[in-house]
């Protein structure tokens, strides 16, 4: 396994702890809306279940601002990376700190060719991760919807609790649809950077400057918008089957080696 030093890299992982911490507080609160609503519905408790109702929007509160929080710290994690990645492409030093073994692509001279095969190597790793990271999405968002639905069902729908409740699968939903479009996007832009290198091989790159400044716009303002962290479990897991598959890519599309 090739070193990879990432100085940005901190910064993921504190989005990865934040958003571990929100799935705990999302579980809990799940646990907590069947509980209260089964005290509701047998008529039992009521003094814990009033206790359990402010936990629960306690619960719910801080899960959404460690949602938020996450979301922000990984926006600037993403402004370090694109400052990385135009440092490897340029040979420029706006980041301060380069990253070493992150992009594979050293042998290429810096310049607009290298931006788009990085971008090219970016678009096919992040495409793969969601593509595996959306089963799991889904498989989470439909349960604990569908569970928060029966427990408003069967609970007495007390108007402060409904409100915060519903909160919480909203934000849920409004994730799902976002990776699912995503994993979309991605898959268009990789089709378009086929496309682009297939051209390559019969085009000088100079022809086809505006149609790679365009896939690559494509694919920074899809992270943008998305603002989804990938999982580094699942890029450590495929790591070297990814780097294998990229070789074998930029070999079809005849990639420049040096």
């Amino acid at each position: 396994m090739r070193l990879r030093i990432v100085p940005y890299s901190v910064s993921y992982k504190t989005v990865e702890t934040l958003n571990k911490r929100a799935d705990i507080l999302l579980y809990l609160s799940t646990a907590l809306s069947i509980t209260i609503s089964l005290l509701g519905y047998f008529n039992l408790l009521q003094d814990l279940k009033d206790v359990l109702i402010g936990i629960n929007i306690f619960f719910i509160c801080i899960y959404a601002f460690l949602d938020n929080r996450a979301n922000y710290i990984f926006t600037k994690a993403e402004m370090k990376r694109r400052l990385d990645w135009l440092d490897n492409s340029f040979g420029t030093n706006f980041s301060g700190k380069k990253s070493q073994g992150y992009f594979t692509n050293e042998h290429l001279s810096p310049g607009l060719y290298k931006l788009a095969v990085n971008c090219f190597e970016n678009s096919y790793h992040t495409q793969f991760i969601i593509s595996k990271m959306l089963g799991r999405i889904i498989l989470q968002t439909v349960i604990i919807i569908l569970i928060f639905i029966a427990s408003a069902y069967i609970g007495n729908r007390e108007i402060v609790r409904i409100f915060f409740e519903l909160a919480l699968p909203t934000l849920l939903l409004q994730k799902l649809i976002k990776a699912i479009y995503f994993s979309s996007r991605m898959i268009e832009v990789q089709d378009r950077f086929k496309s682009l290198f297939n051209d390559l091989m019969q085009f000088g790159f100079e022809n086809k400057t505006a149609e790679a400044l365009r896939d690559i716009l494509e694919y920074e303002t899809a992270l943008s918008w998305a603002s989804t962290p990938l999982s580094s479990k699942i890029f450590t897991k495929y790591q070297d089957e990814l780097a294998k598959e990229w070789e074998e890519l930029k070999a079809e599309y005849q990639i420049k080696t040096n």
